[in-house]
């Protein structure tokens, strides 16, 4: 028995030795490791200074300076269905003008008579605007004069112009010139879409797209002085006019009626488009305002701030 224990004693002993050694190893471990972080360098922005930690360590100090939705602007649920409202009006004088085309295509009035009663209104419209304000009347006249007289020389060439193409692709060009024209119409806020030369070059080249569909050259000089009327003269109106809702409701109610003139199947889509602009349109984006979310930080471009001397 005494010699199988004293058999056993040297692998004992190495068992202990290994024991002994794991431990103190262990040991070294929780001493030295606080002692390695504590002389590690503090977290700083810069690449060249962050000896030690690793390529994708994020420090908690790294967002310290982040800032949400500053200066940020809540809508009222009025002023979004207002806005709303402009759309909608510039989208009534898109549909005016289809009208006052489809008309002349299908020579349901005279073109005379419409000639008249645009001119008419347009008149009325122009007293309004120049009823509280003192501008250049005659400068205007002239204007009118010089339009009137180059629109009527020019509306035989400008009828010719898109003669060859087919009805079909007029048609669909002029659809999508539209979009465009109502895409990027300037309807009073501050955003990178808003163009208002393409706006008004893409409702223009729009109108002379048609005009090569009317009968006569003087179909065609109605129409663009139609067209001048409605993506020229009467958004200046609107713009002075502003957010009014006795003028919201008169353009809308009157392009309804003339809608209702040519067809009762685009007279219920017109308004199931307006009452999806004016009504849902407004209320998810003033409901929707809440998930609005804008960051700032160091990260973002410098702005110079003008110095007042």
């Amino acid at each position: 028995m005494i010699e199988k224990i004293i058999c056993m004693f040297p692998t004992l002993m190495g068992c202990i030795d290994w024991f002994t050694a794991t431990a103190i190893f262990n040991c070294s471990r929780f001493i030295l490791l606080p002692m390695t972080q504590t002389r590690r360098k503090t977290w700083k922005k810069n690449l060249y200074e962050n000896e030690g930690y690793p390529d994708n360590y994020t420090d908690p100090s790294f967002l310290e300076e982040l800032k949400k939705n500053i200066n940020l602007r809540q809508v009222t649920l009025t002023n979004a269905f207002f806005g709303a409202g402009l759309v909608t009006q510039e989208l009534c004088l898109v549909v005016y003008f289809v009208v006052s085309f489809t008309y002349l295509y299908n020579e349901w009035i005279a073109a005379e008579y419409i000639f008249f009663w645009s001119n008419a209104i347009s008149l009325c419209c122009y007293a309004y605007y120049v009823y509280n304000d003192s501008v250049g009347i005659v400068k205007h006249v002239k204007m009118v004069i010089i339009f009137t007289l180059c629109g009527y020389i020019l509306s035989p060439v400008l009828k010719t112009l898109t003669e060859t193409i087919s009805t079909n692709t007029i048609y669909a060009t002029t659809v999508f010139m539209m979009l465009i024209h109502l895409t990027f119409f300037d309807y009073g806020v501050k955003a990178l879409i808003v163009s208002s030369s393409l706006s008004l070059n893409a409702a223009i080249f729009g109108s002379i797209c048609l005009v090569s569909r009317l009968p006569t050259p003087f179909h065609a000089f109605v129409l663009l002085t139609i067209s001048v009327q409605s993506f020229v003269l009467f958004p200046l109106l609107l713009a002075k006019i502003g957010t009014s809702l006795t003028a919201h409701f008169f353009i809308t109610g009157s392009t309804i009626c003339l809608l209702c003139t040519v067809s009762l199947t685009m007279t219920i889509l017109f308004v199931i488009i307006v009452t999806f602009i004016n009504l849902l349109c407004p209320f998810w984006f003033h409901r929707w305002q809440k998930y609005k979310e804008n960051i700032y930080g160091p990260w973002d471009e410098a702005v110079v701030q003008d110095i007042k001397l």
